[in-house]
């Protein structure tokens, strides 16, 4: 925008995923995201009634060290739990279990891809903390509270103020969710508030190196809202700087029905939430041995899947790429192909250095015409095509057996009546015609049936051999590799 091309716009982030547990951080309370009936999930210890203690969720502790194996941290051998104290309806002791100098994560980063390149992000800390309830706002103006939200294992990460615009930090959202996916540590759907994300933006002047008074974006849960959130804070931020005006540090909430940022208070400094540590639980000591053992569990993350499918697989097109890569269950019915594909390979004495061209073909015919069957929607695809029959099903196409056509008819009945190409093929008598007299026979009925087409081609006129080659393709109702009737047909106009 060109008002504001004086200012560089900073961003820090302020990340909430919630720990995939069995039960909540401090109590045996199951932790249910699809629970409707409020206040259900609670008990004496997550609702703080007095005389109760609480006791560290080990599995929550668990995943938020793996992700801070994945995102580059250092893992604190010493860590504990403080009380941050502020008073909200839907936070029932009246202060939540935080951590405060001494987190389970610091100094980590994550790099990720922008239409620039690649970005790499610093990240300050993650630590464990509880979650808070939820209001539920009625139409009579009227507000009540769920509480069963409230002490649910949180995780909180924060960057430092490395991002300058909505791209990137819509790309570092989408690639720490995508992240915390594979770790299985989270299932961050945004729609379900298990990822909420909070926005530190501040604008300075260009050479200036001096950071402007940020103002925090709260519970920001789609990444169009994220989007719309920042692009008018940044005018707003703009138009008062402009106007010779103060910012003032405040938090703020994004009005869906608007469109604009709302202040809601000022914001607080870590003075004002009175830490102290929490006296009901003691530090938390994490054994090397332990970082060590959950180190090995983490699997192949995003990035280095991405590298691996390019690498071993010759796959080079991003956006397939990203598909299987988005898609964990869909990449792995790829790669069991793949090694299908191999075997057939052998059984069909095909050189080994066609291999890439088959994945390639697999690829393509699998992001195109097998997710169309689907509706675009990813599937158990095994169920409807083992690996086997889709790998013979590639092979068949690449030994120009059937063509792109009658392909298009297989691979529909392989999906519907889960029966392997090559019975298909048989029982619909699609076979492509190799018969030499035969072929020969088709194209000279089509040439006697067309002389002005044939005419016309002599005078120059090329759309008519594609006619030509629609009306043979017709006659042997597909079953002419288009290729060889090409061919053909090529050779015979030049003799008429």
């Amino acid at each position: 925008m060109e008002k504001n091309s004086k200012y560089d716009v900073v961003i820090g982030l302020e990340i909430h995923l919630e720990s995939k547990t069995k039960s909540k951080m401090f109590c045996s309370c199951l932790n249910d995201a699809d629970e409707r009936r409020p206040n259900i999930n609670v008990c004496p210890i997550c609702m703080g009634h007095p005389g109760t203690l609480p006791q560290i969720n080990e599995e929550a502790i668990d995943n938020i060290i793996k992700l801070g194996l994945a995102l580059n941290s250092k893992i604190s051998n010493y860590t504990k739990f403080d009380r941050k104290n502020y008073f909200y309806p839907d936070l029932p002791k009246g202060y939540q279990i935080s951590q405060f100098d001494y987190p389970v994560c610091r100094e980590g980063f994550l790099d990720f891809k922008t239409e620039k390149g690649v970005k790499l992000v610093r990240i300050n800390r993650l630590h464990q903390e509880e979650d808070a309830g939820r209001l539920v706002h009625a139409s009579d103006g009227t507000s009540m509270v769920d509480f069963n939200r409230a002490g649910l294992a949180l995780i909180e990460l924060v960057t430092e103020p490395d991002f300058s615009s909505a791209e990137e930090v819509i790309n570092f959202a989408k690639e720490l969710q995508l992240i915390a996916r594979y770790l299985n540590v989270s299932e961050a759907n945004m729609e379900k508030g298990e990822m909420r994300i909070e926005v530190n933006l501040s604008l300075k002047e260009k050479g200036e190196r001096e950071l402007g008074t940020k103002v925090e974006i709260k519970n920001l849960n789609s990444f169009k809202t994220i989007e719309k959130a920042i692009a008018y804070e940044i005018e707003r931020q703009a138009e008062i700087l402009e106007e010779g005006g103060t910012i003032v540090q405040e938090t703020r909430g994004f009005n869906d029905a608007k469109q604009i940022t709302i202040s809601q208070r000022s914001k607080e400094d870590s003075h004002e939430y009175r830490y102290f540590p929490e006296p009901d639980l003691p530090p938390l000591l994490i054994s090397e041995e332990r970082i060590k053992t959950l180190k090995g569990r983490i699997p192949e993350l995003p990035q280095g899947k991405r590298l691996r499918l390019e690498g071993e697989y010759g796959l080079k097109d991003p956006k397939t790429i990203e598909v299987f890569v988005q898609n964990k269950d869909f990449a792995e019915y790829f790669e069991k192909v793949a090694t299908e594909v191999l075997n057939w390979m052998q059984h069909k004495r095909i050189d080994k250095e066609k291999y890439f061209d088959l994945i390639k073909l697999e690829a393509n015919y699998l992001t195109s015409d097998l997710l169309g069957l689907a509706n675009g929607e990813i599937i158990d695809f095994s169920e409807k095509i083992i690996p086997e029959n889709f790998a013979e099903f590639i092979v068949l196409i690449h030994n120009g057996e059937i063509n792109s056509k009658i392909a298009k008819v297989v691979l529909k009945d392989m999906y519907d009546l889960k029966k392997d190409p090559t019975h298909i093929i048989e029982d619909k008598g699609l076979k492509q015609l190799d018969d030499e007299k035969e072929i020969d026979k088709i194209i000279e009925s089509v040439l006697e049936s067309n002389p002005s087409a044939i005419s016309d081609y002599k005078n120059g006129k090329l759309a008519s051999f594609q006619f030509l080659i629609g009306q043979i393709m017709a006659k042997s109702k597909g079953k002419i590799n288009p290729d060889k009737a090409k061919e053909v047909l090529s050779r015979k106009l030049e003799n008429i």
